[in-house]
């Protein structure tokens, strides 16, 4: 049996498609909240109701259960305090994983996590990373460049403010730091494949897409992907921070995940050939898999609707 938490973000549901797909038996750990609605309907799994912060919960869970693959719902808006919940809620889930003799523990990060970061998303990550290192069991931890893909909060949100802001689109001022998006496909790949390789226990494995993009360089691809022309205006970070959240005051609601900023500040790159290194084969190339921008969507609506929701 293979628990999966955080399944019902579309990298989640990438990772139990591909599990039920190679026979595994999956159960998703889930939280009790609205996003339950959000988990695959299309292949056969179980679904556990429980919280990370509840360790005896967690001890049932993780009974019967040989591989742990924890992953994280790509939030909304990550604030200080749910980012400490991941923190917390990981130390109770390997703490659980530990006492119950689970065979193989595989964390999903993002590339840049570190505990002495200034920025809280890579640092909690950091420091979820640290404690899967020292729990003794069988882990692995991979880190992530930015996930692209059909329902993911970075290509399709960015479409929509551009469907919404005429002419000229503002974007931060990242300089030269570097991206490498990966389809969330591959990813999946990687992470179902992990689960057997006993050469990758112990393993810090950083994965990439086979392509480094500045930030504007991979805003304009976007852009072309969905036929959608706008000038882009670069904005220094202080100032778009004090936009996104005028913005938020204003409409009662998100425009942009929080994340996205700090993303922009510190970049998502590593070395171009390491998914082909360590799992033998060749990652899409981003224009190729940005097919999903080009279908007819109600992109306005479906920004509006988005602000009226939060």
């Amino acid at each position: 049996m293979v628990l999966v938490t955080g399944a019902t973000n579309f990298v989640g549901r990438a990772v139990v498609r591909g599990l039920t797909r190679r026979g595994y038996q999956v159960c998703c750990l889930v939280e009790p909240s609205r996003f339950e609605q959000d988990l695959p309907t299309d292949v056969t799994f179980s679904v556990l109701s429980a919280s990370l912060d509840d360790l005896a919960a967690l001890r049932k869970a993780v009974k019967s259960v040989k591989v742990v693959i924890h992953l994280t719902r790509e939030e909304e808006r990550l604030r200080e305090r749910t980012l400490n919940d991941h923190a917390e809620g990981t130390r109770n889930l390997v703490r659980a994983a530990s006492e119950q003799g689970v065979s193989r523990f595989i964390y999903l990060s993002r590339l840049g996590a570190t505990p002495a970061s200034a920025y809280p998303l890579f640092r909690i990550k950091g420091e979820a990373e640290t404690t899967v290192a020292e729990s003794g069991l069988a882990h692995t931890n991979l880190r992530s460049a930015v996930v692209y893909g059909q329902e993911d909060l970075f290509t399709t949100r960015l479409v929509m403010l551009a469907k919404m802001i005429p002419l000229i689109l503002p974007i931060p001022d990242a300089g030269m730091v570097r991206f490498q998006p990966v389809w969330v496909e591959d990813l999946a790949r990687c992470v179902v494949d992990s689960v057997e390789r006993k050469d990758l226990i112990g393993r810090m494995i950083q994965l990439g897409g086979p392509e480094h993009f500045t930030l504007e360089q991979m805003i304009r691809r976007i852009l072309e992907a969905a036929g959608t022309r706008r000038s882009l205006f670069h904005v220094s970070m202080p100032i778009m921070q004090s936009g996104v959240d005028g913005l938020e005051t204003i409409t009662g609601g998100a425009a942009t995940p929080a994340w996205w900023l700090e993303l922009a500040a510190v970049g998502s790159a590593t070395d171009l050939g390491t998914i082909p290194k360590h799992f033998n084969f060749e990652p899409c190339r981003f224009s190729q898999c940005l097919t999903y921008l080009r279908r007819d969507r109600p992109w306005r609506r479906a920004f509006i609707q988005h602000l009226l929701s939060r």
